[in-house]
């Protein structure tokens, strides 16, 4: 395959790309700029993709912040807000012809289980949460509104071929926590033997959507664990 990586550091980005290329031996992964946190590289890199890629089998919209003070993007939107859900909402429908075209493809949403909170709800009269920030509401909120997200671009594109998923990864032990306190990191690492997956445990339930050939038929469901579950 062709392999994309869209990313906001390019110095890491051609660290993990050359890793992958010496690992499975495939030369043709490639590296492109993208911030999710900004609509005009969002724009740039969509132009991009469209203007040199024929096809486009797959969109992983995997990006994701958490912070544990409010910031903003450079569009003044709430940086969990705008990151986690606004991108990569405007990154697909920019993307969703070329995605028709190459049909049958897939479209995944890396979601997360914390949007379970039984008090969670999109703030739509807030959703930038300038008013009572609250980290864990912030990120909850735009994990939702990436189930929901899912769930309606799965009904507008019945019977075109792309298809489309939404998942909980798991707790992974990613740079996702790089804001937490001191206290927070510590009990994190505790458990991270008994609980906390590694990054390629992490990534299964997302190629389970990618490429799992008995999921073709089925869009606009959420998954964990490569199974089917209610969210």
């Amino acid at each position: 395959a062709k392999v994309i990586l869209a990313c906001r550091d390019m110095t890491k980005a051609e660290s993990a790309a050359e890793q992958i290329r010496r690992e499975t031996g495939n030369r043709n992964v490639i590296i492109r700029e993208l911030d999710l946190a900004s609509m005009e590289s969002i724009r740039l890199f969509a132009k991009s993709i469209i203007e040199n890629e024929t096809q486009l089998d797959i969109l992983i919209n995997n990006a994701g912040v958490f912070k544990t003070e409010r910031h903003e993007t450079s569009d003044g939107f709430e940086l969990q807000w705008g990151t986690n859900h606004l991108g990569p909402f405007l990154l697909t429908n920019l993307l969703l012809d070329l995605l028709k075209n190459s049909a049958p493809s897939r479209i995944i949403n890396v979601s997360s289980k914390l949007h379970r909170n039984p008090k969670m709800k999109i703030r739509f009269d807030d959703p930038n949460l300038k008013d009572n920030y609250d980290p864990d509401l912030a990120y909850g909120q735009s994990k939702l509104a990436n189930i929901l997200f899912t769930n309606e671009l799965a009904r507008r594109l019945q019977g075109t071929g792309v298809t489309c998923y939404s998942l909980h990864p798991g707790v992974v032990l990613t740079e996702i926590a790089r804001d937490f306190s001191s206290w927070k990191l510590a009990l994190i690492y505790l458990i991270a033997f008994i609980l906390i997956k590694t990054p390629e445990d992490g990534a299964q339930t997302t190629i389970h959507c990618a490429v799992e050939e008995s999921l073709a038929n089925e869009t606009g469901y959420y998954y964990s664990d490569c199974k089917r579950k209610d969210p």
